[in-house]
């Protein structure tokens, strides 16, 4: 009976040992460390002249990530915005609609010196806006999640470009 008592210990013993074993070679960054990290190149990213209101909501997006930058540019970043809304549903005997609006943003980022293009792609982003029985309503709806989107894919922009920043960390 004291063997089996006897494994069993030993046997719960080396699991949790080994389950730190495990843990302790596994690293640990947090989000801080990630900012220190990629703002060094983030300060030296310029961005594009802005001609439209989304472009600048685009800027001031990814501006308000960064915070400062560097009059010194190595990388240039350059995108465009493009979208697509289309009425999903009529309710019978009311007026109402659903719309469905799809927005995307392909970006390059190019290293000034070299004029090599270092990453670029494609991000999507999708969101649904509608009101009720007013034609005003549905387009000031449309016209705020076109702005909810654009921010959104400057954040996710923004987080494109630090994983591709913390790739050259590696």
């Amino acid at each position: 009976m004291w063997c089996v008592n006897y494994c069993r210990n030993f046997i719960a013993v080396s699991l949790v040992l080994l389950s730190l074993a495990g843990l302790s070679s596994c690293s640990v960054r947090t989000l801080s460390d990630v900012d220190l990290t990629t703002s060094t190149y983030f300060q030296h990213l310029a961005l594009p002249k802005t001609q439209s209101r989304s472009q600048q909501l685009m800027n001031r997006t990814l501006s308000d990530y960064i915070g400062h930058f560097d009059p010194d540019a190595h990388y240039v970043l350059s995108y465009e915005l493009s979208s697509a809304s289309r009425s999903v549903l009529s309710s019978a005997g009311k007026d109402s609609s659903i719309n469905n609006t799809k927005m995307s943003v392909s970006y390059q980022l190019r290293d000034i010196a070299t004029d090599n293009i270092l990453t670029s792609g494609t991000i999507d982003a999708f969101a649904t806006s509608g009101a009720v029985s007013s034609f005003h309503g549905q387009d000031i709806s449309e016209d705020f999640a076109e702005e909810r989107l654009i921010k959104l894919l400057g954040e996710r922009l923004y987080q494109k470009l630090q994983l591709y920043f913390l790739t050259l960390e590696v």
